[in-house]
């Protein structure tokens, strides 16, 4: 027979579920500890001990003088409007709530596209109206003329701009949890240099190839032949943003002239149109071709082989950018460290 928890616990739990189902709202005053304690039917001590509790998760704050208040907020998330799977927002906002889910407090989620219709003024108004405690914006994609910018640009809330670059901090002058894109890449290629490759075909989502992940095209180029790989601009394809459209690039890659030793994705989405567009041309992954991906997003470790990739931790971006909200001291620019998952896609070209 299961045992009851202790009162203490039992008296935590049920206070804790008052507080972020409503039933104290945000701002409120408890009762003072005598009072409280016989409204409850419990001691002080118990009182006190569940009130340690929920004011470690920051639920509650204790002032001298002045009492117990309750500290439950509200943060509304604002992400970009591509529905895509393969957009980061997917795989950030799960580290956001289960962050708030730890921390005691809400969050709402709302795509750029439900303000769109609004000006300035009106989306101040409806954000602070919902009070909100704050706001944290997902897209890597913002410049000074961005509309969701310009409406929040002057709202009387914190902001804190998630999987953005450095860069972004220095004009929204909002908190930003940062990806250094340009560094992941070049991480990416000498990973696979490592392995013996030389040849290297690297895929971009821009049919003009102008710029291959934050690189200008002579600059990445320029690059490829500092860390000793083949500088051969044929070896750039473009795909679509999912890289549905594999099979015309990898047949021009391995039938037209001299192939690679290695694919590197522009994202991990890419990866199992590459997968079957190489199997059309009878080509082992990673017998024949290592494949290497570049996001980290989950799907890489259920594909077939199991696919290495450049991880940007994306849940950590959400817990970090949820952090910078509700807890003093963070730097305003905090940079979420990219880690090579090596799997099964990627072999040494000399085995």
């Amino acid at each position: 027979m299961l045992k009851k928890a202790p009162k203490r616990d039992q008296l935590y739990e049920s206070l804790k579920n008052a507080i972020t189902g409503g039933t104290y709202a945000p701002g409120s005053q408890l009762p003072k500890e005598v009072e409280f304690a016989e409204e409850l039917g419990v001691s002080r001590k118990t009182l006190r001990h569940a009130l340690e509790r929920l004011e470690n998760d920051h639920l509650i704050e204790r002032l001298r003088s002045k009492g117990t208040f309750v500290h439950f907020h509200r943060y509304l998330v604002l992400a970009d409007n591509n529905q895509d799977l393969c957009m980061p927002y997917n795989y950030i906002i799960p580290g956001i709530i289960r962050t708030a889910e730890r921390m005691g407090c809400a969050v709402s989620i709302c795509a750029f596209s439900e303000l769109e219709n609004l000006t300035e003024e009106q989306a101040i108004a409806s954000i602070t109206g919902q009070k909100n405690a704050g706001c944290i914006v997902i897209t890597n994609k913002i410049d000074e003329n961005t509309r969701i910018y310009q409406q929040l640009k002057h709202l009387p809330l914190p902001v804190v701009l998630a999987h953005g670059h450095p860069a972004d901090h220095s004009f929204t002058h909002w908190p930003t949890v940062a990806y250094e894109e340009r560094a992941a890449w070049r991480a990416a290629l000498i990973y696979l240099k490592e392995l013996g490759h030389k040849r290297v075909a690297a895929g971009c989502h821009r049919q003009d190839l102008k710029e291959i992940r934050g690189w200008k095209r002579e600059d990445f180029l320029a690059m490829l032949g500092e860390i000793g790989l083949d500088t051969d601009p044929n070896l750039l394809f473009s795909l679509k943003v999912q890289g549905e459209n594999a099979d015309q690039a990898m047949h021009r890659l391995f039938r037209e002239q001299e192939p690679p030793t290695a694919v590197l994705c522009f994202s991990d989405f890419w990866a199992p149109h590459i997968y079957r567009s190489l199997e059309k041309l009878n080509l082992r992954v990673p017998e024949d071709v290592s494949v290497m991906g570049f996001c980290g997003a989950p799907m890489g470790r259920y594909l077939s082989p199991t696919l290495s990739t450049i991880d940007f931790q994306y849940e950590k971006t959400g817990e970090l950018a949820l952090r910078m909200l509700l807890e003093p001291g963070h730097s305003p620019l905090e940079i979420v460290d990219f880690k090579l998952e090596v799997r099964k896609s990627t072999k040494d070209c000399e085995s």
